[in-house]
């Protein structure tokens, strides 16, 4: 499986190196012969080493070899904004040859046409060059994405009215977080100065809806004594995320190594002195009055993501007119189950999407990538006398940054 991921994607890094090298080319030919030549060895070293990298980064997943996690995160993530830097110039590369085969096609079908003159020569040169001019847009909006918005950490507030919230609970400040993926995270810092925010609140109870890790759950055990100071009078209460099953690095018929994961993460929640709710509910009493906290594992609504989440499991227990509040990872799960099989839960808090880590989010306009992919990607979402939110997440995955979708940490004060 692992061998078929690496060809696949030595396969495209050849080919965007290969088209793009057009547009690189038509630059540093007119370049002194002394600087030109090694300008273009340097550029298929890089394409070289970019290779060695997959192979490298693969040995971490079958056997032994641990590369570094600078390796992993940063320098891979390197690749990763290189990579869609070139993608993007390509575009007028590809410009440049449709123009090329338009004005082949034409002669073919009419040889009278006369040879391009020298303006048109000059456009499509000019296309040419525009990609490696235009590829330096991304590359710097997503190096400063990685060196200064991966931990600008955003606190987001929102006021619920709750119809029927018990007297007692109005005014119940939580703070939501989510997607940790502390295995993302080169030191305790970043973490230290998020946990600082997080109590700054004075959170009453705290949430964290899923995906501490990003494959396994030793990259957590550095990480437990800072996450353990995370803490609020009524608790915290925890759930998975799909990246907390292993699912991503054991072999689907390792069931011992899933089984592995699985235990140990439940060790380091209580570690963590978290409450981990696998299906199940948490009342909170005050005055003689309820509110029920529900949570469950992953369920997602794309094929490829697990179903184990089981509402009606987690209900047990549960008084009929209790408030309930649901913690679920995949925000997909509210349209799919909650809203059409359990209208009781009036709030349902979700992650998972990261507002896909890019997007623009100024005062009355939202958007990322993300929205194509889920109805509700980022922020509060209502539909009839049921909410959502899905916070952006505070750790990063894959690109080790963050551009225009800032990490979250969320304050909800219920009404």
């Amino acid at each position: 499986m692992y061998l078929k991921f690496i060809l696949t994607s030595i396969f495209f890094i050849v080919i965007i190196d290969w088209y793009y090298y057009r547009s690189f080319n038509a630059i540093v030919k007119k370049i002194t012969h002394n600087l030109k030549q090694p300008l273009q060895i340097a550029y298929w070293i890089y394409t070289a080493a970019t290779i060695g990298l997959m192979f490298y980064i693969a040995s971490y997943f079958s056997s032994n070899i641990k590369p570094p996690k600078i390796v992993r995160v940063y320098v891979l993530g390197f690749v990763f904004v290189v990579l869609i830097s070139k993608l993007i110039g390509c575009i007028f590369i590809i410009a440049h040859d449709i123009e090329i085969l338009i004005i082949y096609l034409k002669k073919k079908l009419n040889p009278t046409i006369k040879s391009e003159g020298k303006n048109q020569i000059t456009r499509k040169d000019f296309l040419k060059k525009t990609g490696v001019i235009v590829s330096a847009l991304p590359f710097g909006t997503l190096v400063f994405g990685m060196l200064k918005s991966a931990f600008d950490y955003t606190v987001k507030r929102k006021s619920i009215t709750i119809e029927n919230l018990p007297d007692s609970f109005k005014g119940l400040r939580i703070v939501q977080i989510s997607d940790l993926h502390v295995g993302s995270f080169i030191s305790t810092e970043p973490l230290e100065t998020a946990i600082k925010i997080i109590k700054q609140q004075k959170p009453d109870i705290i949430f964290f809806t899923g995906d501490l890790v990003n494959d396994i759950t030793e990259e957590a055990i550095p990480f437990i004594e800072t996450l353990k100071t995370i803490s609020a009078p009524m608790g915290v209460f925890s759930i998975l995320g799909n990246h907390d099953y292993g699912d991503y690095y054991y072999q689907k018929d390792d069931l011992a190594g899933k089984k592995h994961n699985y235990d140990l993460m439940k060790t380091v929640h209580a570690k963590l002195g978290w409450k981990l709710l696998l299906n199940e509910n948490h009342i909170l009493t005050k005055n003689n009055e309820r509110l029920a906290i529900l949570g469950v594992e992953n369920w997602g609504g794309a094929l490829r993501f697990p179903k184990y989440g089981d509402i009606d499991k987690a209900k047990v227990g549960c008084l009929e007119d209790d408030v309930k509040l649901l913690l679920s990872h995949d925000p997909s799960h509210w349209d799919a189950i909650i809203l059409p099989e359990h209208k009781d839960i009036v709030l349902t808090f979700s992650g998972h999407t990261h507002g896909m880590q890019f997007g623009i989010e100024i005062p009355g306009f939202k958007w990322s990538p993300s929205k194509y992919l889920y109805k509700q990607w980022a922020g509060l979402y209502k539909k009839n006398n049921q909410y959502i939110y899905v916070n952006r997440g505070l750790g990063f995955l894959g690109y080790p940054g963050r551009v225009g979708i800032l990490p979250e940490i969320t304050v909800i004060e219920l009404d």
